[in-house]
């Protein structure tokens, strides 16, 4: 739960990032014998390190929620054309339609039950393909014989093409993560950036330990959240089968209707 998570990560992460404040304040005091010459050094230093690491950090922050955004809008938008397929169905002859709609129900169902499930685990989900392949056949079975029914077929093939586009980025998703070198890179600058803030000379240990607190805090609190953005169906920031549960509760309330 974010509730128990964001506090575990963040406060570990300034926990850790104080304690070498702690550990490298005698040192510094023992080894430098000119404090104003070293402050100059070391400010240009942070300053320096300050800006690539932000630039870092921001990069990978914006990439990672890209991605979980384009995933969620590939999900909202299949679950969308899995509507207008179930309703581009409504005017084909009832024996050609009702087998499609009730394959449309059947993979909303899967898609809910087994496909996400297999993506919170990082699995890449197969349930619901051989529906889409089922569903491909019935509707390559029907012929029109009209050029009204020729038009509505055309527009639901096209309709189809889409949807199984989008799923397969919705799917494809499942595996979308950062590079790992990228995440050595930040737990590195994250690492080099605690170092440097400890030190510093400050003659107040509990200011000083204020300073690296604060830091860390924003440093964690960036990291948690482009952490558990990375994996868009993983996490507690997470993307769930709402979309397709809406979809099949609006589709079972027009069979009801009927």
């Amino acid at each position: 739960p974010l509730a128990t998570a964001l506090p575990l990560f963040v406060g570990g992460f300034v926990l850790a990032s104080c304690l070498v404040v702690v550990g490298l304040r005698p040192v510094v005091r023992r080894l430098v014998d000119d404090a104003e010459q070293w402050d100059r050094v070391l400010g240009h230093v942070i300053g320096t390190f300050g800006v690539f690491f932000g630039i870092l950090l921001a990069l990978v922050a914006v990439s990672v929620y890209e991605n979980y955004s384009d995933t969620r809008q590939a999900a909202l938008q299949e679950a969308g054309q899995v509507t207008a397929l179930y309703r581009g169905t409504t005017g084909l002859p009832q024996e050609i339609a009702g087998p499609m709609q009730q394959t449309i129900e059947d993979y909303l169902e899967v898609v809910i039950a087994e496909d996400w499930p297999d993506q919170r685990s990082g699995s890449l989900p197969e349930g619901s393909l051989a529906l889409v392949n089922k569903l491909e056949r019935e509707i390559h079975q029907y012929a029109p014989e009209s050029l009204q029914q020729l038009a509505e077929f055309q527009q639901l093939l096209g309709t189809f093409d889409d949807f199984v586009e989008t799923r397969r980025e919705r799917i494809d998703a499942t595996t979308l993560e950062l590079p790992t070198l990228f995440w050595v890179a930040i737990w590195v600058g994250a690492a080099v950036n605690a170092v440097l803030i400890g030190l510093i000379i400050v003659k107040s240990r509990r200011l000083h330990l204020v300073m690296a607190g604060m830091l860390a805090l924003f440093i964690g609190l960036v990291m948690f959240a482009t952490a558990d953005m990375d994996h868009p169906y993983q996490g507690t920031i997470s993307i769930g089968p709402g979309a397709f549960e809406r979809v099949l509760d609006q589709i079972q309330g027009m069979d009801a209707e009927q």
